[in-house]
Parts: C-alpha cells; sequence; structure tokens
C-alpha cells in the first residue's frame, strides 16, 4: 500500500508512507525558503515521491486533512457572544469584543466554507483516489500511531481546525474514540497567541520566544488577571476561553489586554501565560484519574516543551509521547497513517528515526564548496576531526545525511558547539541574530542521559525528539551550563547509536577528548529562516552568520576559521 499524505495548512508537507512505513517527508518551507508556507505543497509532494521512487500513478491513495467543512460552531460563538453582552464591560470594551467575535466567525465561515474546499479539490486534480479526515483526527493519530503504544489516551490542542481547537481520545487496539471536544472559540491556542501579540512578538511564529520570557519570572504578579482568560470545565472534559475577560484573537490588537501588558514586565506577563496554560491543560489530563497513564499529545500547544513536563509530571502520568513533528506540519503523516488503517485494518509502523528528507552527495557538496573559493578538504573520519574542533572551543556547523522532518534539528541540520561555556547564549545567538534570552539545547550521549535529567524515564520517547524539558541534574549544570535555561531546565535529545550513529560518534569522540558527552545543538538557520536544506542553503547561512567550520558530508569547510 503505497500513501502520498498532504498538508496544506501552515507548515505545508507530505509524506510517503510505504506498506505502513513512512519512507520519505518534507515540509513545503524547506524546498521554497519561506517559513510556514501555507497552501498546496507541490515542491514536496515531487520531492517525496522521488525520494521513494515512485510516480504519482503508483500512489494507491492521497490522504488530506479538511472533513468537516463548511459548519462553524455558530452555537458556541453564540453563547460566548452572549457572556460578552451580559459582562460587566466598558461600552467601547464590549464594542470592540462584540466587532472581534462578528469576524472571528466570519473568518472561519470563509476558511471552512471556500478555502478548504479549494485545497482538497487541488489535491483531487492530481488524479488519484483522495481521502480525506478531520484536522484533529489526524494530529491524533499521529500522536497515537506516532507512539506505538497499543494503549493511551491522547490530548490534541492548536489554534483550530475543523471546528475544533482541542480533542480528547482514547487509543486502544488499533483505533480511536473520541471523548470531547473544545470548539475554536475557546482556543487555548488563542489565548497563547493573544499574550504573544500584546507581548509584541508576532502570534503563530514567536510562542516560543513567550516561552523563552517565562523563566525569568517566578511570581508573575499579573498572573490573577491572566489566569482568568481561560479554563477547564471537568464535566465536558474541554477547555474554556473568556473573552469577556480579556481574551482577543492574536490578529487582533486588544486595546486593554495591551495596556494591561504595558503595566508589567514582559517576563512577568510570559509567565502568567505559561503557569495559565500548564494549570488548565494539567487540570484535564489529572482530570482523567487512573494511575500509570499513557499520554500521546499533538496540536501546535504541545510545541511548548515545558508544558509537556509538566504533563510528565503529574501523578497519574507514567509516560508521555509527543509527536515530534506536533504542529500543522506533522497533519500529512497522521492523515496518511488514517488511510493505512483503514485500507488495510492494520497498525501503521511507528515513527522511527526523522532523517526523511533530502540529501546531497559528496560530489555534490565538493562542487558547491568549490564554487566558493572556500578552504576545503576531504577527511576520512570527519567525525573525529569535528570532535577535535569541538573540544578546541571552535563553532561547528552540520550539513549531514537526509534533512529531518520537523521542527527541530537532531544533528543532521545543526549547529554544534561545546555546552561548556555559559556565554554562548548571548554571542552565536547574536551570530544567527536570534533573541538573547533563547536558550540553546543540549544533544547528549544516550549512555549519559540518566547522569544528566530527572524524571527521564517517563519522557525518554519525547527526549529522543527534543520536544520535552527535564529538570537538570548537579552535574549537568556544572559541567554543561550553555545548554541550562535559567530554570534549571534543558530540553534534551537523547542521542542514540540506532537512532543516528554519526552523530552518536560525533560524541563519544568529544567524551573521549573532554570527559563530557553533551554539546550545544542549535538548529542551522538563521532567524525567521527554515533550517537549511541543500548544501547552497548551509554554505550562505554560514557566510552569513560567520560561522568558523561547515562539516558537510565527508567534507570540511574552513570558512571563517580562526
Amino acid at each position: 500500500m503505497r500513501i502520498l499524505g498532504v498538508n496544506f495548512t501552515s507548515d505545508a508537507s507530505a509524506v510517503v508512507l510505504v506498506d505502513g512505513r513512512v519512507v520519505a517527508a518534507v515540509a513545503e518551507e524547506r524546498l521554497n525558503r519561506i517559513k510556514r508556507w501555507y497552501g498546496i505543497p507541490h515542491d514536496a509532494i515531487r520531492t517525496v515521491l522521488q525520494l521513494a521512487g515512485l510516480r504519482l500513478e503508483e500512489v494507491d491513495v492521497i490522504s488530506t486533512h479538511g472533513a468537516s467543512v463548511g459548519h462553524p460552531d455558530e452555537k458556541a460563538f453564540h453563547a460566548k457572544k452572549a457572556a460578552i453582552e451580559r459582562a460587566d464591560l466598558p461600552e467601547s470594551v464590549r464594542e470592540i469584543q462584540l466587532r472581534q467575535m462578528r469576524v472571528r466567525l466570519e473568518h472561519e465561515r470563509i476558511v471552512l466554507a471556500r478555502r478548504t474546499p479549494g485545497y482538497i479539490a487541488a489535491i483531487r486534480e492530481l488524479g488519484r483516489p483522495v481521502k480525506v479526515v478531520g484536522h484533529h483526527t489526524a494530529h491524533a493519530a499521529g500522536a497515537y500511531y506516532g507512539s506505538g503504544w497499543d494503549e493511551c489516551v491522547v490530548l490534541t490542542a492548536d489554534g483550530w481546525g475543523d471546528e475544533a481547537s482541542a480533542t480528547l481520545w482514547r487509543g486502544a487496539h488499533g483505533h480511536l474514540t473520541r471523548l470531547s471536544r473544545t470548539p475554536t472559540i475557546d482556543s487555548l491556542g488563542y489565548f497563547y497567541g493573544s499574550i504573544t501579540r500584546a507581548l509584541g512578538f508576532t502570534p503563530h511564529r514567536h510562542e516560543g520566544k513567550v516561552l523563552g520570557l517565562a523563566a525569568y519570572c517566578q511570581e508573575p504578579k499579573s498572573y490573577p488577571f491572566v489566569r482568568a482568560m481561560i479554563d477547564y470545565e471537568p464535566q465536558t472534559k474541554t477547555f474554556l476561553a473568556h473573552p469577556e475577560r480579556g481574551l482577543y484573537l492574536p490578529f487582533f490588537d486588544s486595546p486593554n489586554l495591551v495596556e494591561f501588558v504595558r503595566g508589567y514586565p514582559r517576563e512577568d506577563v510570559a509567565a502568567a501565560a505559561q503557569r495559565s496554560l500548564e494549570e488548565v491543560v494539567c487540570a484535564c489530563v489529572a482530570d482523567l484519574g487512573g494511575h500509570d497513564l499513557k499520554l500521546a499529545v499533538a496540536g501546535g500547544i504541545f510545541a511548548n516543551v515545558k508544558l509537556n513536563q509538566r504533563l510528565r509530571e503529574l501523578p497519574n502520568v507514567a509516560e508521555v509521547y509527543v509527536f515530534p513533528n506536533m504542529g500543522d506540519g506533522g497533519l500529512s503523516v497522521g492523515a496518511a497513517w488514517l488511510a493505512h488503517a483503514a485500507k488495510t485494518k492494520t497498525r501503521p509502523a511507528p515513527l522511527g528515526p526523522l532523517d526523511l528528507g533530502v540529501a546531497a552527495t559528496d560530489e555534490e557538496i565538493a562542487g558547491a564548496v568549490a564554487h566558493t573559493g572556500l578552504r576545503h578538504q576531504r577527511v576520512d573520519d570527519i567525525h573525529e576531526r569535528v570532535a577535535e574542533l569541538l573540544a578546541r572551543g571552535e563553532v561547528v556547523a552540520r550539513f549531514q545525511g537526509r534533512m529531518e522532518f520537523g521542527p527541530r534539528a537532531l544533528g543532521h541540520r545543526s549547529i554544534l558547539y561545546r555546552a561548556t561555556d555559559p556565554s554562548a547564549n548571548d554571542w552565536l545567538n547574536k551570530r544567527l541574530h536570534r533573541s538573547e534570552f533563547m536558550p540553546f539545547a543540549p544533544a547528549t550521549l544516550a549512555e549519559d542521559a540518566a547522569a544528566c535529567y530527572v524524571g527521564l524515564d517517563g519522557g525518554r520517547a519525547a527526549a529522543r525528539y527534543m520536544t520535552m524539558t527535564f529538570d537538570c541534574t548537579p552535574k549537568m549544570r556544572a559541567e554543561s551550563p550553555a545548554a541550562v535555561h535559567v530554570d534549571g531546565t534543558a530540553r534534551p535529545q537523547i542521542v542514540s547509536v540506532s537512532d543516528n550513529p554519526d552523530f552518536h560518534a560525533i560524541l563519544t569522540a568529544y567524551q573521549r577528548r573532554t570527559g563530557l558527552g553533551t554539546v550545544v545543538n542549535t538548529s542551522f538557520n538563521m532567524h525567521e529562516e527554515p533550517i537549511v536544506c541543500t548544501i547552497d542553503d548551509a554554505l550562505r547561512a554560514v557566510h552569513e552568520a560567520g560561522l568558523p567550520y561547515l562539516a558537510a558530508g565527508n567534507f570540511l569547510v574552513e570558512a571563517s576559521a580562526r
């Protein structure tokens, strides 16, 4: 069975599934270099088919999402509208909120009734049978089938998709049963996006900056106001948002919310939003009761690695799996897995290593580097040479093998540096044009992980893909301060020889020289650009950032070496 999965919303992507196994997956943004690209991913479709060695006519079915089109949840909108009308608000504020509610309803009518069917019609024009599934159903399938667990609870949450902003499911024996649905109007994603915009960042792009800032404030004074915006309803097992209490859409300016935010340091408001999100989502999972619960999650909310840690720490939770491409980019995989399960009545294979994209041959690398005129040489043991440079305190960008799928760089398109230098957070972020407060993540040898992180057993699958924070041990804090955030946590990638033998070889060689099994691993890209895809992308990024070394395949390039 050969299935092409397609996502046409933000982070548009394509995937090929052969007999239940993901063989190729690529995001359109990596190819066209437009971050968070939205639309039919024609280049990604061509690329994954080529990687899989298939022609389009050899595909048995195309699977995509967008099933519940044309019918926004107007009942929920009218209930919220009535709440605003009853609320004790200044008339000017009430009018603004009611106008925004009307615009939100019209926005979803347009998207659900016009744009989504248009995209699905374009996919049908590819000439193969098409299976259409729900947006959150695809998210749930990504989490459930990706985990490899037979039984678990699945939680999805994002901005919105197909009449919902969150869903709760039970997965058992290869099947998913939905337990609850939170309508779009009560979106936790819109809540966090509202805070993101009010703090001066771009919603749907810079929520990670809010998370980064949150660690700098332990007792936010703005918490009572912010916490009143969202809640959890145990009777229906759904989330609630309260526009009458100050919540606005992220694509609107919110006069009273912006005015409120101006009265507090931005770290305070970020911390209040983060704590509120954690409390509400954790209340939902804690309400499920039981013990030794296995929880699988997907949707853009779960790009929040600190929230994922809080879920793992709940007393009734034994383990948390975060689908590694948790945002809309992963919908192509979830849709494809659902088509496989429906067609074959069998489970697809769990997700393995994410190096599922394009690669470059040594000949292609040599030709591209020669064109730049930079000094370069083929190195017989590139792993040892990279480890030697890292031990000397050099920054090494790495371009190796197939590009990885998802928002994280896991060694194949990464910038590496020793984790012993705490000043790196400032100067390396400046070189990459990133916010100075954003932390770097560590890559740690699997053999050393237990000595570095607390509670690893409950999140090993998440740590495999760098999707959860962990409290760091005193050893980790002392030896690798550049990779430990101000709150004493880190978002590690645990590197095993089975998942990534080349990267594991570098860390092993580095440990042999330094006694340390951890290095800084940050994504190989300039700020606001997608992670590099081709060798030409890599060479340009090295030049713009002024990085000294590039390890590309078996070649070492001296870009601006000291």
